[in-house]
């Protein structure tokens, strides 16, 4: 996987995250759907911080990936468990704007170069497959939103 095709599939991400989430009236930006669902701003900020603890990883050249786990994740969802929807877009366009200049300096070989990753005992794969998870959080979420959308009466594409 080339680093333009990353690069560009990762921006497609970004822009129909950002689309979507802009197109939630602020009465609905934290609606659930039940209880305990989440909410399009939790979606939102999620794809923010993805984004960010990918940066890290970029910036290290894969040498520190994220120390994925159930405390991890938890730590995440309480950070921006209170962030309103300007905070989210603020921490999004930081995070982006700091994933954006990591993956720019990398070469092919960088891209090429395994690493382990310590989620389910230890993962390993090219550091180019472990970017595209920017790529599928942003897409995932997206998608979230649009779902969400859909169960306060908002059918139009976003």
């Amino acid at each position: 996987m080339t680093k333009e095709l990353i690069s560009i599939l990762c921006q497609q991400g970004k822009d129909s995250l950002e689309r979507t989430f802009a197109a939630v009236p602020d009465d609905k930006v934290a609606w659930q759907p039940a209880e305990g669902a989440r909410s399009a701003l939790d979606a939102f900020g999620d794809g923010a911080q993805t984004l960010g603890f990918m940066a890290k990883m970029l910036e290290s050249k894969g040498e520190t990936p994220p120390a994925f786990g159930r405390e991890f994740f938890a730590q995440l969802k309480a950070e921006r468990a209170g962030w309103t929807r300007q905070e989210a877009l603020t921490q999004f366009e930081l995070n982006w704007s700091r994933f954006k200049a990591a993956l720019e300096p990398l070469t092919e070989e960088q891209l090429a170069a395994h690493v382990t990753v310590p989620m389910r005992g230890g993962m390993t794969a090219p550091l180019a497959v472990w970017i595209m998870m920017a790529y599928r959080s942003l897409i995932s979420r997206f998608a979230q939103i649009n779902y969400i959308q859909t169960l306060y009466g908002d059918f139009d594409s976003h």
